[in-house]
């Protein structure tokens, strides 16, 4: 119980991003685990994304594998798409080495380069999505099971599931990022009219459907795009739904 305390107490006195980056590591040695690695993805588009690691691995490692390797790892693939959980404990890791030899070459690469940077560890990873479509996953890791003889993924991953979207949160906010509109937030009947243009209504459908002309449907759509920054209703529709607005 001291340690959620400590963990809230210690997140919540951060008042800027440069304060977030420096306790970081401070904050989740709290946890019981030697390296951490904290991935954020803010989406700029659908194409573009600003990606940020912050963490006490190599930095060799952390170069290499964001530029090379970490669109063929099966495990950030999964934890971008999912926030079901990897858990690394000792059947995990056997498995994975199991598996190894049948993998394509990309994928294979990428797991061996986790393995020769000693990252092939034990500990687990988490996933989580922000509301406008921002996402992270945090990585805690030991290279053993800790030297008192005690689980540090039984003690702490619980603790960890729930609190790290309030990190996560903590580290949007203070980055001062956010989607285009958001100043401007839709309206009910702008997001309804997007909402049937994603479905693949044209406006005079949309019309017949929310018993509207389609002049007026015309009109939101016009009102949405200019909210969304976009440069026609496709994208503004694409832009919406990214940030879940629809």
């Amino acid at each position: 119980m001291d340690k959620i305390f400590d963990f809230y107490d210690n997140l919540n006195r951060i008042s800027s991003i440069d304060e977030f980056k420096k306790s970081l590591g401070q904050i989740l040695s709290l946890f019981g685990f030697e390296t951490y690695a904290y991935t954020v993805k803010l989406p700029d588009s659908y194409n573009n994304q600003t990606i940020e690691v912050l963490h006490n691995w190599q930095q060799e490692f952390v170069d290499r594998y964001v530029a090379i390797h970490s669109i063929h790892c099966p495990r950030v693939t999964h934890l971008w798409t999912s926030e079901v959980p990897l858990i690394y404990d000792r059947v995990f890791i056997n498995d994975d080495l199991k598996r190894l030899p049948h993998h394509p070459a990309p994928v294979k690469a990428a797991i061996e380069h986790i393995i020769d940077f000693g990252y092939h560890a034990y500990g687990f990873s988490l996933s989580t999505c922000g509301k406008f479509g921002d996402r992270g996953i945090l990585t805690l890791q030991n290279k053993d099971y800790r030297k008192d003889g005690l689980d540090a993924i039984s003690l702490s991953f619980h603790v960890v599931s729930a609190f790290f979207p309030f990190l996560h949160m903590k580290y949007v906010e203070l980055c001062g990022w956010k989607p285009p509109g958001i100043r401007f937030d839709l309206t009910p009947r702008e997001r309804e009219c997007l909402r049937w243009a994603a479905d693949g209504k044209n406006t005079w459908e949309t019309g017949m459907i929310l018993n509207l002309s389609e002049r007026t449907v015309v009109f939101h759509l016009a009102n949405a795009q200019k909210k969304l920054m976009a440069t026609n209703k496709v994208q503004a529709v694409a832009r919406a739904v990214l940030y879940k607005m629809i």
